[in-house]
């Protein structure tokens, strides 16, 4: 999506946060239009390093979980095909939500998101796959308040992980405020707005 169609997007949605799960890569033009069409619409970037390919580790889901309570909604979430990696934080921020199910959760990993479940993207659904598999041990229901515990304390990666690595060169999230002052004029009132 080019920057001036994401910065309409986000003013035509109210959207008050950018998820971007490839990570902070200021020396990359996409990223840099991105950043700034984000924050000149009012709205905060957040910077999430994340692969499609291997199983997030223990810090990561504790920092998305953290970062999915805190930022402000309503949220876009995006990663290079907005599938895989998009689905998974979807399906995550779904399981955040009062009176969410694990069947709402689970609808994020549609064909409709261009998602397929085999390769990268089966990596992502299981991981939902373990938290039900946790649930049925504890003998619990699902609710946010046990989705943030096996977060915490219950979720373990499989192989690969990001936690084999042996440093992370990435930092876990970088957040972008807009500027404290109206930054970005309406379209159709031609008014500064937040």
């Amino acid at each position: 999506m080019s920057s001036g169609r994401l910065s309409a997007t986000l003013r035509e949605h109210g959207v008050r946060t950018v998820l971007n799960l490839r990570g902070a890569n200021p020396d990359e033009a996409w990223y840099r239009a991105e950043r700034d069409a984000t924050v000149a619409a009012g709205a905060t970037q957040v910077d999430v390093s994340m692969s499609s390919c291997i199983w997030m580790s223990r810090v990561q889901l504790r920092t998305l979980v953290k970062a999915l309570d805190e930022m402000e909604y309503p949220v876009l979430i995006h990663c290079a095909w907005g599938s895989e990696r998009t689905g998974l934080v979807s399906a995550i921020a779904e399981l955040l939500r009062e009176g969410s199910t694990l069947e709402d959760a689970r609808a994020q990993f549609s064909v409709r998101y261009l998602f397929v479940p085999v390769g990268d993207g089966r990596i992502m659904a299981e991981a939902i796959d373990q938290y039900e598999a946790w649930l049925a041990a504890e003998k619990a229901t699902h609710s946010p308040a046990n989705f943030r515990r096996w977060a915490g304390s219950g979720y373990r990666p499989q192989k690969p992980s990001r936690e084999d690595w042996p440093y992370d060169p990435y930092p876990l999230i970088v957040v972008t405020p807009p500027p404290a002052e109206a930054t970005a004029a309406n379209p159709e009132t031609g008014k500064a707005t937040r």
